[in-house]
């Protein structure tokens, strides 16, 4: 049905279920390359950030979709994740619950201001291994300041993942679930050096 995705990664959620500056600009970046590519699909990925400290009433991946529509994006174009709760989740179960189910192996990855090309690269490269093309579309604004976070959270993320073979998707959920204060309650985000 559709030869290419684009991946809308989570940007972030208020506890009221309103969608911030860096996710709104994700979406339009987004709906502008849907726009170039007619057989495409949108996929809002996140539940919400392992960090929050609240729930809101909306799932992030709803909340980009439900902004998208009001954009005109038809509704049956837009395809939402919400399991994950982070960017390692965020593509773990996008090429679980709708890659592999579409047969679809072409994707754009919309990163957010707060992502680096090199960590996403890494993970992208990681999880959906050989068999998938994908390409970075990159924001129209950058944090330097977060520069520093993104590369501690790369060497992380390579420290936890250099050991598991590209696309080897049971160790890798293996290691969420067993690992990850996102994908495991009984560790806390405070206890866990993890930055994924």
């Amino acid at each position: 049905m559709y030869n290419h995705a684009i991946i809308v990664l989570g940007c972030g959620i208020d506890a009221m279920g309103n969608i911030g500056t860096d996710a709104s600009n994700s979406v339009r970046l987004a709906i502008d390359a849907l726009t170039q590519s007619p057989d495409s699909c949108l996929i809002m990925t996140g539940q919400v950030s392992y960090k929050a400290t609240f729930k809101p009433s909306i799932s992030e991946a709803q909340a980009m979709k439900d902004y998208a529509v009001s954009l005109g994006t038809p509704v049956n174009q837009i395809f939402v994740e919400t399991e994950s709760k982070d960017t390692l989740g965020n593509l773990f179960f996008t090429k679980q619950n709708l890659l592999l189910p579409l047969r679809i192996a072409n994707i754009s990855i919309v990163r957010g201001p707060n992502h680096s090309n090199e960590r996403i690269a890494y993970l992208a490269n990681k999880v959906l291994s050989g068999g998938y093309n994908f390409r970075i579309i990159e924001p129209d604004i950058e944090r330097p300041d977060e520069h520093e976070r993104e590369q501690k959270s790369l060497t992380m993320t390579k420290e936890w993942l250099e050991p598991i073979a590209d696309g080897d998707v049971d160790a890798i959920y293996k290691l969420m679930r067993e690992m990850h204060p996102g994908y495991n309650s009984s560790i806390t985000p405070e206890s866990s050096e993890s930055l994924l």
